[in-house]
């Protein structure tokens, strides 16, 4: 009967459907081939709103490459130097127009191949032609100079440095385990320290030259753009390129082989311990019929499987802490089937998924989860034929690229939802599990025990684990399970709030002001909290909410780490008067939850709501600080963590290179010794502080207005906390701490200048941020090949009236001072690299971003905090809608001689452990 069902299944399969079209390309994406071989589709949104994106696939990735060496990945950065065609590298062509790697300009090596991403914005420097032959440039044109090689050698190794981690090892481990016999398992896309390392200029080209052929590439546009004009610039830009025949590329496809494959994950810091067991088998080409069914049968064994696996896993309870399944699409045209038991218990588990993969081959799947799950996929099917009419371009670029890369179209989403409808009505339950048990006998086998690094394990021979599955499949009938003891059903029902509890209403409206242009009304109430709320329109109708109260962690009265700690149990124990399974419940069965943060200069309690949800919110919030406490179980959790934490000599270190004091750094001992009554009195001596409250959002009615006076305004305040704040010490210090396991190092600086500050000084200020990023890791990465990345951030601190800079980056251990003073080079030039920067196109940085923030409620609620804060009104709202025509050369390099200086600096340099460090000394 088995065979009869499968054959059927077959036939099924090899007809075509009849009452649906053929996949085939949406007739909105245009789709055509140059002389040369190379494809491109084109999508023209027809928003004049919408920019455009270039994505060009290049078909070649680590699976590519000879042997083992992260070549595919070192040509993606290579094409960034020097350029044939432009005379210069690419990364000052991208500097010159504005431009911002990882912004505007990306790439990305995978194992099959390699892409290149263009974002533009309206009116950008270069027009679609223009971005066309930038590409075009940058692919064909490449000069891939031995100078250029040996600098970026040095970034790459860097890159693999950061990269590198036990997740990553382990990763690479399994996945040479599932895909045995291939090129997958050995040819890590960022490559090897040993393979990066022995690559020549001469190995780069030779691979250039056999890949980066305009027959092996797919240009994908979308946005808005004339297709016709399209063409002819795709044409002028990419058309010389030679007519080369594409490479020859069958190993990219998994090889399927006949028997068992047995193999060990472990990883000398691994920590995790299991049993996969895995089925690998071939799958029909997505654009056949059989190929179109048996995707969808997919879509619903995957999930059937999962369900049918789990259902199981209590009978093993004494083997494994848990089964599970999952169905990975290794590569085209090749599907794994992945059988997991999380154990240290390797052979019993063993047992344990043989048993449970022939059940399932037995017994089949759940007919109610069938059903169930059929209903699901109409509705879905359905449904994405609306969401596929509401595509952004950004979403087509996506759909385009991972169609091409998965050999599959773009369909008309009317044809796509009527052809999938004939296919749900084609599927039936019978069908299914002919698929399963055709899947279930895959010959291509693979187990794999995952054992914590030193831990001695002992792997079954093929041959045993095949002779388990044999006597399995020999039983006539499997053996009968012990029945599992029901569990006792237990509704969840949300508790009853007490009728004994209720939040005080005895606060009043003291005053009442309001102010136009805009328009804000002010409320004082009868506690001393204020309001102000920005009558504004949102786009969602909610009103955003946030509620600040001085001062935040960093006070005199508990420490920073006691007061965190403290706010955080408060909120997350709830109300005193439930348990916390009672709290939890009716937590979940509120539809919206108050945002509590403690930050670093205040208390944050944030929400948005629709306006009529608000006062029962508010009510929230009162009983919140009314009931809340810190439940014992919660301190005693917190106790065992920080007993289980190693010192933080870092952070101490840190500490005293700033402060001139390990004060600064919290101790977590005392922590430790915290009771519940002591963290409850420390959350609430912050929660009685006074507080502004600052909405946005439509008018407010009277019960709004009422709630305010009556609720918030009756919970008792008192102005008993005092802030603490840190202030970076003058002068130039410098010191090592020894941090790292693998040799590798980081290097922390941190400056400081004096500012009278204002929301305007904080707006100009931030425009000189990405003009040092890109200063920095022009001399650092591209000039000197020191580092892959780095971490600039400028931030203007109002307790402070200070600015503070903080630079990071890692590099290898024996070029931190190098680096070091190169950095420190850079910003001391700041103010000439500002007094040259090109204040049109930062104006125009700042209209588009803008653009898109004043947009976001969100922004305004946190401009109006800053105006309120420092004005007393909503002024700044106007104001800062014409800050960028105040961006002048003189004005940036003002603030660039003011801020950039490094007379006031600290760097703290984490090495190996084991490197010699010495005392803290003087910046050189």
């Amino acid at each position: 009967m088995r065979l009869c069902l499968a054959a059927i299944l077959t036939l099924l399969c090899l007809v075509s459907p009849s009452a649906a079209t053929e996949p085939g390309w949406d007739p909105r994406i245009a789709t055509g081939q140059l002389d040369n071989g190379l494809r491109y589709f084109l999508h023209d949104s027809g928003k004049d709103t919408d920019p455009f994106n270039i994505r060009l696939i290049v078909h070649a990735g680590s699976v590519d490459e000879p042997v083992p060496s992260g070549i595919a990945h070192i040509l993606e950065h290579m094409v960034f130097q020097t350029n044939v065609a432009r005379g210069r590298s690419m990364h000052e062509e991208i500097e010159a127009l504005g431009w911002r790697t990882g912004v505007q300009i990306n790439a990305v090596t995978r194992e099959a191949e390699t892409q290149f991403m263009l974002r533009t914005r309206p009116d950008d420097a270069l027009d679609l032609a223009g971005s066309l032959q930038f590409m075009a440039d940058l692919v064909l044109k490449p000069a891939l100079e031995a100078e250029d090689w040996e600098k970026e050698r040095f970034v790459i190794l860097e890159e693999l440095r950061q990269t590198v981690s036990v997740a990553d090892r382990v990763s690479r481990l399994k996945k040479a385990a599932l895909r045995t016999g291939s090129r997958y398992i050995d040819r890590p896309t960022i490559g090897t320290h040993a393979g990066i390392s022995r690559t020549s200029i001469a190995q780069i080209r030779s691979f250039y030259e056999s890949f980066y052929r305009a027959s092996n590439m797919t240009l994908i546009v979308s946005g808005r753009f004339d297709q016709g004009a399209a063409r002819q610039a795709l044409e002028r830009a990419f058309g010389a390129a030679p007519a080369f025949a594409a490479p020859e590329r069958d190993y990219r496809v998994l090889p399927l082989k006949q028997g068992l494959n047995v193999a060990l994950v472990q990883d000398d810091e691994g920590s995790s311990s299991q049993v996969t067991f895995a089925l690998r088998l071939p799958m029909p080409d997505r654009l056949t019929g059989e190929g179109q069914m048996a995707y969808l049968q997919q879509y619903f064994l995957t999930r059937l499987i999962r369900d049918a696996v789990q259902a199981q896993a209590s009978h093993y309870a004494d083997v494994t802490e848990s089964l599970g399944f999952a169905a990975q699409e290794t590569t085209e045209r090749r599907l794994i089937l992945a059988f997991n038991a999380r154990t240290d218990k390797h052979a019993a588990a063993t047992t344990a998924l043989v048993e449970t993969v022939e059940r399932l081959n037995r017994d089949g799947l759940s007919r109610n989860g069938f059903e169930e799950l059929m209903k699901r996929a109409r509705v879905i099917n359905r449904n994405n034929r609306e969401a596929a009419e509401n595509r952004t371009y950004a979403e087509w670029e996506d759909r385009i690229a991972s169609a091409v890369l998965t050999g599959s179209v773009v369909d008309d989403p009317a044809v796509r939802t009527a052809r999938t409808a004939d296919l749900l009505d084609r599927i039936t339950f019978e069908g299914l599990n002919a698929r399963l048990r055709e899947m279930l006998s895959a010959e291509d086998r693979v187990l794999f025990y995952q054992a914590p690094g030193g831990v001695e394990v002992t792997l079954p021979s093929a041959a045993s684990v095949e002779a388990e599955r044999a006597r399995w499949a020999a039983m006539a009938e499997l053996p009968p399970r012990e029945p599992l003891p029901a569990e006792p059903v237990v509704e969840a029902v949300a508790p009853v709030w007490p009728a004994d509890r209720h939040v005080d209403r005895s606060g009043r409206m003291v005053s009442e002001s309001v102010a136009s242009d805009p328009e804000v009304i002010e409320w004082l109430l009868s506690n001393g909290d204020t309001v102000v709320w920005l009558v504004r329109e949102t786009p969602d109708g909610k009103v955003y909410l946030s509620g600040q109260s001085q001062p935040g962690y960093l006070n005199r009265n508990f420490g920073s780490s006691a007061s965190q700690a403290a706010v955080q149990l408060f909120t997350q124990s709830g109300f005193a008067f439930w348990t916390q399974a009672e709290f939890d419940l009716w937590a979940e069965n509120q539809t919206q939850h108050w945002s509590i943060v403690l930050k670093e200069g205040h208390l944050d309690a944030g929400i948005a709501a629709m306006p009529d949800k608000l006062p029962a919110l508010l009510q929230i919030y009162a009983a919140t600080s009314a009931f809340g406490a810190v439940r014992a179980e919660a301190v005693e959790a917190l106790g065992d963590q920080i007993n289980g934490a190693a010192p933080d000599h870092a952070a101490a270190r840190r500490a005293e290179l700033l402060y001139g004091t390990s004060g600064a750094a919290d101790d977590m001992q005392t922590l430790g010794q915290l009771t519940p009554e002591a963290m409850t009195g420390i959350a609430r001596a912050h929660f009685e502080q006074p507080a502004t409250w600052y909405a946005v959002g439509p008018k407010p009615g009277s019960e709004i207005r009422d709630t305010f006076a009556s609720v918030i305004g009756a919970i008792p305040r008192k102005a008993s906390m005092q802030r603490d704040i840190a202030l970076q010490r003058s002068g130039r210090h410098v010191a090592d701490v020894e941090v790292f396991s693998d040799d590798r190092a980081r290097v922390e600086i941190s400056f400081h200048a004096g500012l009278d500050w204002t929301p305007e000084a904080s707006f100009l200020i931030s425009t000189l941020t990405p003009m040092a990023q890109q200063s920095l890791k022009k001399e650092l990465r591209n000039r000197l090949g020191g580092i892959y990345s780095l971490e600039f951030e400028l931030e203007v601190e109002p307790d402070q009236d200070r600015v503070l800079g903080t630079l990071a980056f890692y590099c290898a251990p024996d070029r931190t001072q190098e680096l070091t003073r190169a950095a420190l080079a850079v910003l001391d030039g700041m103010p000439e690299i500002a007094r040259q920067a090109d204040v049109d196109k930062i104006r125009a940085d700042i209209a588009f971003a803008e653009g898109s923030r004043l947009t976001d409620p969100n922004t305004w609620l946190r401009r109006l905090a800053l105006s309120h804060r420092r004005y007393g009104d909503a002024g700044y709202l106007k104001r800062m809608q014409g800050l960028g025509a105040k961006v002048t050369a003189p004005r940036l390099e003002a603030h660039a001689r003011h801020i950039f200086r490094t007379d006031n600096i600290a760097v703290l340099t984490k090495l190996p452990r084991g490197a010699t460090t010495g005392p803290e000394r003087e910046v050189e």
